[in-house]
């Protein structure tokens, strides 16, 4: 299918500008194979909650630990989407401009990036793994469940950065089905080796907690494997030859220059939220909020995800058009892009409101917990529009290379809204979980709103990569 892709993806001609039925199936053809990708990471992380929910002892602090280390990985996938933003602007638009060399010379660069980059933060992260951990306000059993999925993980992280990385450089060549395929197969690893080690299925021990890092660490590194024989391979508009990956500094740069605001603003915008999850993790010993918090997040994933997939399709029709001089189409693309994901998120944000309580019901048999997250999902089923247009017209704008505006942008709010706002909420008028949730669902629907005046502006179509 990728190669179906790449030959009705029309950034040859820019003087044959495509129709709206043409473009939503575009849309909808590289949308799916991400959409599926990001339904099997949510199955993941809805695994991963719920055998920590089910364990035999210390299931809310097993819970609390797994759900920190969400931010962790997350931490991780933010340094690799730094490189991939850049990746993906820039190998579109030479993919656009039919510039193969070029779209090469920066696959190659991007992979040696991220091998490196992943190599330090690992050897830091196992080195610096207790001083990490304390820093989470985690305490008792989840401290030391939170310490021991750090240290495992750092063995991986070479690879999970190489994965997504790997993935941004297909993904900007217009094949979205590669990636797709590799991340179902380190879902599907993922899955059966956190069950089977966790509750010691087959032949495997049951290692508890232990099992549940082990299983996702041996799916990532299967990933990063995959994804580099993928590449290796060349199938798709972009390929991974070893003497490109030979450090080249003027292409090194380019990438790095597209993608260091778009890393600045994750990482930024990382520790904020991070700061509301220590907030979240020192006003209950019990971890109660915690567990809450994350099964939240976890159950949430149902929309976001829908949201995400169509952003990644918009970014690489923008970034594709753009290069091949046609900003009409990339403007049509992300309109468009926003009818399809803006709508299944409102919809599954009306669904949070009527049902939450059944999903909460899924995840935790603790009656506290149940209600916290029910109260938390229908607070988040109102601002699902914010949310999309945030996701949505960000992915279209980075595809159009704008990753400073986005960054600024983004930062204004999840520091000037998210984090102060949660801090005079919980801090000055000690106010619970669902007051926390209330702020930052006020935050979505702020930064959907800027990120879309930006989008109006069209500076974004002037941007030079």
């Amino acid at each position: 299918m990728s190669s179906v892709v790449k030959q009705t993806l029309p950034y040859a001609d820019p003087a044959t500008p495509l129709e709206p039925p043409g473009l939503v199936r575009l849309l909808v053809m590289l949308s799916i194979p991400v959409f599926i990708e990001h339904v099997l990471h949510m199955l993941v992380g809805l695994t991963d909650t719920y055998l920590a929910n089910h364990l035999p002892t210390d299931a809310a602090a097993a819970t609390a630990a797994v759900g920190t280390i969400t931010y962790f990985l997350w931490f991780i996938g933010l340094i690799a989407g730094a490189i991939g933003s850049g990746s993906t602007a820039l190998i579109a638009r030479a993919v656009g401009a039919k510039h193969r060399r070029l779209a090469n010379s920066v696959t190659g660069q991007s992979v040696t990036l991220s091998v490196l980059i992943g190599t330090v933060i690992g050897v830091a992260m196992l080195v610096f793994a207790s001083p990490i951990a304390r820093m989470s306000a985690l305490e008792g059993r989840a401290h030391e469940f939170a310490l021991v999925y750090l240290r495992l993980l750092a063995f991986s992280l070479p690879f999970s950065t190489l994965m997504f990385v790997s993935a941004s450089c297909l993904r900007g060549g217009g094949d979205t089905l590669t990636p797709a395929i590799a991340m179902v197969v380190v879902d599907v690893v993922n899955i059966f080796f956190t069950f089977a080690l966790c509750r010691g299925f087959w032949i495997f021990p049951a290692m508890g907690f232990v099992g549940i890092a082990i299983g996702t660490i041996i799916a990532y590194v299967a990933g990063g494997l995959i994804l580099f024989v993928a590449l290796k391979g060349g199938r798709s508009a972009v390929k991974l030859h070893l003497h490109r990956m030979k450090l080249h500094w003027h292409t090194m740069k380019r990438v790095l220059r597209v993608g260091i605001p778009s890393g600045t603003e994750g990482f930024l915008t990382w520790i904020a939220n991070f700061g509301v999850l220590i907030v979240i993790n020192r006003a209950d010993a019990t971890n109660d909020m915690a567990a809450a918090h994350i099964n939240t997040i976890r159950i949430e994933s149902l929309s976001f995800m829908t949201g995400l997939a169509v952003a990644t399709a918009a970014a690489t029709l923008v970034g594709q058009s753009l290069g091949a001089k046609n900003p009409d189409r990339a403007t049509r693309s992300a309109y468009l892009g926003y009818a399809l994901g803006g709508g299944a998120m409102i919809f599954m944000g009306i669904i949070f409101i009527l049902f939450g309580r059944y999903f909460a019901a899924v995840l935790s048999d603790d009656p506290v917990i149940r209600q916290l997250t029910t109260t938390c999902l229908m607070i988040t089923g109102f601002i699902q529009c914010g949310f999309s247009a945030s996701l949505v017209f960000g992915g279209a704008l980075r595809g159009a290379g704008d990753t400073l505006s986005v960054m600024l942008l983004s930062l204004l709010t999840v520091i000037g809204v998210r984090f102060v706002g949660v801090m005079i909420v919980a801090l000055y008028f000690h106010g619970g979980l669902a007051a926390i949730w209330c702020i930052l669902a006020l935050e979505q629907l702020v930064r959907g709103g800027v990120i879309f005046g930006r989008f109006l502006h069209g500076g974004w179509k002037k941007i030079e990569v």
